[in-house]
């Protein structure tokens, strides 16, 4: 630790801090974000939090952040979007490394957590430049920018960027992606329990979702739906889920489409064409040869985050697919290929 940048030795120990659920400044911001407009459940945030915290070890980040400090520090704008409680939290890490001022801008959704977080590092850590404020604050103020928009949202920042005088060069945008399984059968309970944490964690949704399972013609859905039963029975639904799914699984019913959902209704699968769902609802779409996700993939890598499936069947699978194994799809590794991109982005900024 003696090398290390006193900035990432304090992301660290406030990370070690918040690893304990019982932390005040953690604990308070949990309880707004449970107040806030979302569908994410206490056990999704001490997950995902526990998770988050753990990746942000002094080792990690000297893995990660390899760049000197900002010899002409510039204003980084953050949107951090709302498919995540939180979203973007690697953006705003490798600003605070960075010595460049970061400028956040968290939803409605997620008000509080990162703004607790940044304010104890900035506390903890001096020349760390932490400040939150409105889109348009951000955008007025910022000279570079980084961004997890909608979709629907990313043409519309684009024309703002452009407005405000951010060139394309300074922008990292980058709007939710969905996530592939491959399944073959030989699934253990454990790749199964894994790839229901993926697929319902923060019920259904999240910024890199598991949308899709492609599954071969006769493989039976029961140990992939037990296990999701399983994984509910640990983090028990959010209210809001079943009434978001009454709609679509009455669709389903009225066109007599195949599908199977918990007693509850805390999830529902259908058997189809491999079309991301709205969240908490699965795709199951059959496959009669790797071949025919391959011609998928290809016509939807830009919309494609990753393919899970598990490890031995990775060899069977083309190597020019961006495989990874279930569990723990929600919370990355800070130097995954997205993490790399903005650890480039920040130290190009320099």
């Amino acid at each position: 630790m003696e090398n290390t940048p006193p900035r990432q030795v304090a992301i660290a120990e406030v990370a070690a801090d918040w690893r304990d659920p019982d932390h005040p400044p953690r604990e308070r911001a949990v309880e707004a974000t449970l107040d806030a407009p979302n569908r994410w459940t206490e056990g999704a945030l001490d997950h995902a939090l526990n998770r988050w915290m753990q990746r942000f070890t002094v080792e990690a980040l000297d893995r990660w952040v390899t760049a000197p400090e900002a010899a002409d520090p510039v204003p980084v704008g953050v949107l951090h979007g709302d498919a995540d409680p939180l979203e973007g939290i690697r953006d705003a890490g490798a600003v605070w490394t960075s010595g460049h001022p970061y400028l956040g801008r968290v939803p409605e959704a997620s008000p509080a957590l990162l703004p607790a977080f940044a304010e104890e590092v900035a506390d903890r850590a001096s020349g760390v430049s932490a400040s939150f404020g409105s889109r348009d604050e951000v955008l007025e103020h910022a000279d570079a920018l980084m961004a997890q928009p909608d979709r629907k949202d990313a043409g519309r920042l684009r024309e703002d960027c452009d407005a405000h005088g951010i060139p394309e060069p300074r922008r990292l945008i980058r709007p939710p992606l969905y996530t592939i399984g491959v399944l073959d059968g030989h699934e253990t309970n454990g790749d199964c329990d894994r790839l229901a944490e993926d697929l319902l964690l923060y019920e259904g949704g999240g910024h890199r979702r598991l949308a899709v399972l492609w599954a071969p013609c006769d493989l039976s859905p029961d140990p992939y739906l037990e296990a999701m039963a399983r994984f509910r029975g640990a983090f028990p639904v959010h209210p809001d889920t079943p009434g978001a799914l009454q709609m679509p699984k009455a669709f389903l019913e009225a066109h007599d489409e195949s599908h199977a959902y918990a007693e509850g209704l805390e999830f529902l699968v259908s058997r189809g064409d491999p079309e991301p769902q709205s969240p908490g609802h699965i795709r199951w779409s059959e496959y009669d040869d790797f071949d025919e996700i391959g011609n998928w993939i290809q016509d939807h890598a830009e919309s494609l985050y990753t393919v899970v499936a598990r490890d031995p069947l990775h060899d069977q699978l083309p190597d020019d697919w961006p495989l990874r194994t279930p569990g723990g799809l929600h919370v990355p590794p800070l130097d995954d290929a997205e993490g790399t991109a903005i650890a480039e982005f920040v130290r190009a900024l320099s």
